[in-house]
């Protein structure tokens, strides 16, 4: 793109990966914050396994900001030691809009997990006096969420233009 061109919000093309807000590897930032979020919840969830009951060592709102955490870590990982070790894509840091962008999306995963362990764990779990049955299915729904937007990763990738 030359100079005076502005970087579209959306990627259509390989070369605007890591300059737009929004990419393929938006997906895997979705993905970053499931998985973040359902290993954090381990904390919580195996000791409500074992016990039948709501055991709460850490509170949710902080595995929530810990997901924050863990994305911020991700993207200054991404931007300085992958691209010293020449394997970030393109070999070229990510914009400020799509970092930010990227720690967003790690944001909306670990949600979307907080909000799964809700329905799950508090409100089908508690209300049919089955806390160890619903913890798995928790899980269970996470890991398959995860393997889905694996796969629109994949998608995206492959439809982005050369």
């Amino acid at each position: 793109m030359g100079s005076g061109e502005s970087t579209p919000f959306v990627a259509g093309s390989k070369s605007q990966t890591g300059k737009a807000a929004i990419d393929f590897f938006s997906w895997g930032h979705v993905d970053l914050g499931i998985c973040s979020f359902l290993l954090l919840s381990l904390i919580n969830c195996l000791p409500s396994y074992f016990e039948d009951e709501l055991i709460y060592f850490i509170p949710y709102w902080l595995m929530l900001v810990l997901v924050f955490v863990v994305a911020i870590v991700w993207e200054i990982i991404e931007n300085t030691l992958f691209v010293k070790l020449g394997i970030k894509f393109e070999g070229r840091r990510d914009s400020l809009k799509n970092a930010t962008w990227d720690v967003i999306f790690g944001i909306v995963g670990g949600s979307a997990a907080w909000a799964f362990k809700g329905i799950f764990i508090n409100i089908f779990g508690v209300a049919n006096n089955s806390i160890p049955q619903y913890v798995q299915y928790y899980y269970i729904v996470g890991i398959i969420s995860f393997v889905v937007i694996l796969i629109c990763f994949f998608i995206g990738r492959a439809t982005t233009k050369d």
